[in-house]
């Protein structure tokens, strides 16, 4: 089934009040410059028609997205001690109902370590933790009781305060004994310990049931791909995630009757392929029920790309921690209200920050972070007495939890950027409208609201927020091109629906390759594929001499194409915009693939790439390819012939830029593709404000599809995964 749409814009009308309607917009401000925290303002009215030309953000409640769960952090050990033993009886439920309570800012997620994190007061501990080399597989001595003295009160609490409240669970590291280091710290699951660690799963699950604190979500791991030398931590590769989900925790968890759903990887923006491997897998996919994503490396924007990869595979973004590196507390606040924002429109059903409580010291840690910040400060006077105060991320992710329910959806809204207003609009189970909005700018901004045939303004001071809310039906349709966006719903073959959103913000993070005077660009999720009709083969090294802009004096360019992974090139220095690396292939070749190859350092990859190829190494042209950075970018382009290769990157990061193997394939005999068939894909067509034509494919099959698609004069095998999406986009060059 193919559809079309089509953008009209609408006819500017003059703006007047319309007679009868009623001030109906609330308003509640924060605005440190003046001490103002999510402060009661008076109403603003609303006027009738269209809002006259200037910055204006439109609401569309009809178009709605994911579901949310909520907001909040975590009662790390340090947290919950803090605030469930160094507080008396009556700040400590002072605070707990400012946290949790509808009176407070109405917390609703909370994301639990399981066992020992970085904040912990007394060290590394587990539910089960043996001498040095001894261990439980049958897991006699498992046991939740240091919990039980101060943690799961608070959560029972929480849980009183705001029923609604939804918990999630993640370890660190599982006890030593099950892992090749034998220590919490460092190491990676050992071979016999996958059944053990299904089953230390269960029984966590199952003794926080009986406590009074049912968790709704768990993680396999935190930050798998991290492993700290100071606290606890494992290695957890994709491949060994995807064979505990689908060979021992999924089945454990199924078959001990336990509804807690499992969320994949819990780790940085950047790598988008970890979490769709699991998708990718039949045998897996039916365990896992979405991705945890974290802030610390990597784009926002990288959940939208796998929420359209895979688009019944919902996202949570689940650690962003604040802390004294962002700067003074206005960078501090606009940090978390930017997290808030900028998940939410991504597809995160939730938003949690880090530690609920730290106290004046950033502390106590665990030999992790010294200068991370808590939702709230608890802290000893002078005089010996411990009291509370709230920090910037307790406001700032108040302007959400406050105001947005669970069981609210996103809705489509208009935003102006960093530097600018931005924003973020849900519609209540109640049918109340909630929109958040940021003035990210340093100077102050004045905007219109337009919803429906209704509108008002409003004007923030830099460094403001505000959250509007007001109740009833939308009055009259929205111009879809004062959204930016477009949709495109898909059918499942259970009858239910999968929806992808694309604007043009997404074309910077797909691959994209010039073929005449058009960018064809696509969407490559992991488990799909793109084959050229013929096969592809490494050309010889021995003539190459490669050049960089910039090189560590001890990893120079050469190391990239030394046939040794284990060294690299690297830049030396926060990779920066218009840093370029480039091969000399020493006489001009054809080629159709160059393959830059990071995985030996995590982070490194290009922000983004372009591609150029030239005869002379002087006359470079436009670039023939860009897309975004990865750990292995495979840069696909239709054969080309020249002898000088230079791949510029595209964006600045603190990160050096490193490649640890270059290589440049080219053509040689046919290629042979598995059979695959493309019965049952569905096609969607839609285009762009900015004339950017989308083409939609979505495989609803339950195996693979496979379909050609063209590129000038070369015709490639595209094979897609059952239930993942392929986008299209075809523009002017």
């Amino acid at each position: 089934m193919v559809t079309a749409l089509s953008l009209l814009a609408l006819c500017p009308a003059e703006a007047s009040v319309a007679a009868g309607v009623p001030a109906g917009v609330s308003v509640y401000l924060t605005d440190l410059g003046t001490n103002t925290y999510l402060s009661r303002q008076s109403s603003v009215a609303w006027h009738g028609g269209r809002a006259p030309d200037g910055p204006t953000i439109t609401v569309d409640s009809q178009r709605r997205y994911q579901e949310i769960t909520g907001f909040g952090a975590s009662f790390t050990d340090s947290a919950a001690w803090l605030v469930g033993t160094r507080l008396d009886n009556e700040q400590r439920d002072a605070v707990m109902r400012d946290l949790f309570s509808g009176q407070g800012i109405g917390l609703s997620f909370l994301r639990q370590p399981m066992g020992s994190s970085d904040f912990a007061v007394n060290g590394n501990y587990s539910y089960d933790d043996m001498p040095p080399g001894q261990t439980d597989p049958a897991l006699a001595h498992f046991s939740i009781d240091h919990d039980r003295a101060y943690i799961i009160p608070l959560l029972k609490r929480a849980r009183q305060l705001n029923p609604k409240l939804t918990v999630m669970a993640s370890p660190w590291s599982p006890p030593g004994w099950m892992k090749t280091s034998d220590s919490m710290i460092g190491g990676t699951l050992k071979p016999d310990a996958y059944q053990p660690l299904a089953d230390y799963f269960a029984k966590f699950l199952e003794a926080y049931g009986e406590a009074g604190v049912p968790v709704r979500y768990i993680t396999p791991q935190n930050e798998p791909l991290y492993v700290p030398s100071g606290y606890p931590g494992m290695s957890l590769s994709a491949e060994q995630q995807n064979n505990l989900i689908k060979n021992y925790l999924g089945p454990t968890l199924r078959d001990r009757d336990l509804r807690t759903q499992i969320l994949g990887y819990d780790h940085n923006w950047d790598v988008v392929s970890y979490p769709e491997t699991m998708y990718a897998d039949p045998a897996t996919t039916g365990f896992v029920a979405g991705t945890a994503w974290h802030c610390y490396g990597g784009d926002v924007r990288a959940q939208a790309v796998s929420h359209n990869d895979y688009p019944n595979k919902p996202a949570w973004h689940t650690e962003c921690s604040g802390g004294t590196w962002e700067g003074d507390e206005q960078a501090g606040f606009a940090g978390a209200l930017g997290l808030v924002i900028n998940s939410t429109r991504d597809w995160a059903r939730g938003v949690i920050r880090w530690n609920m409580a730290l106290d004046q010291n950033n502390g106590p840690t665990n030999g992790g972070c010294l200068t991370c910040r808590g939702v709230v400060t608890v802290a000893q006077d002078t005089a010996g007495h411990w009291s509370y105060a709230k920090t910037v991320d307790y406001w700032a992710l108040g302007h959400a939890s406050k105001f947005v329910r669970p069981g609210a959806r996103r809705v489509a809204s208009n935003s102006f950027g960093a530097g600018d207003v931005q924003d973020v609009a849900f519609v209540n189970p109640d049918g109340s409208t909630a929109l958040v909005a940021f003035n990210s700018a340093n100077s102050r901004k004045t905007f219109r609201v337009q919803w429906g045939n209704k509108w008002f303004t409003y004007s923030l001071a830099g460094g403001a927020a505000a959250t509007f809310t007001w109740t009833g039906t939308q009055p009259g349709p929205v111009d879809p091109a004062a959204i930016g966006s477009v949709d495109i719903p898909l059918e499942n073959p259970d009858g239910t629906r999968a929806l992808i959103s694309y604007d043009s913000g997404m074309l910077a993070h797909q691959a994209q390759v010039r073929v005449g005077n058009q960018w064809l660009g696509y969407t490559l999720p992991a488990g799909a594929s793109l084959t050229a009709s013929t096969t592809a083969v490494p050309l010889s090294r021995g003539a190459w001499t490669v050049s960089a802009s910039a090189s560590n004096a001890t990893e120079p360019a050469g190391n990239a194409i030394d046939g040794d992974p284990a060294t690299r090139w690297s830049t030396g220095r926060g990779m920066q915009l218009g840093d370029w690396f480039q091969v000399d292939l020493g006489s001009a070749q054809t080629f159709n693939q160059v393959v830059l190859d990071t995985t030996g350092s995590s982070g490194d990859s290009p922000r983004g790439y372009e591609l150029f190829v030239s005869n002379d190494g002087t006359n470079w042209g436009q670039p023939i390819a860009t897309g975004p950075g990865s750990p292995v970018n495979k840069i696909l382009i239709p054969q080309v012939t020249g002898r000088y290769i230079r791949v510029v990157n595209q964006g600045d990061a603190g990160n050096w830029w490193s490649i640890h193997e270059l290589n440049v394939l080219g053509p040689t005999g046919s290629a042979s593709v598995a059979a695959g068939s493309d019965s049952g894909v569905q096609r969607k067509t839609a285009v762009l404000p900015d004339g950017t034509q989308l083409l939609v494919v979505y495989n609803a099959r339950r195996s693979v599809a496979t379909f050609d698609v063209p590129w000038g004069d070369t015709t490639y095998a595209y094979r897609l995964p059952a239930s993942a999406a392929a986008i299209f986009t075809t523009r002017r060059g």
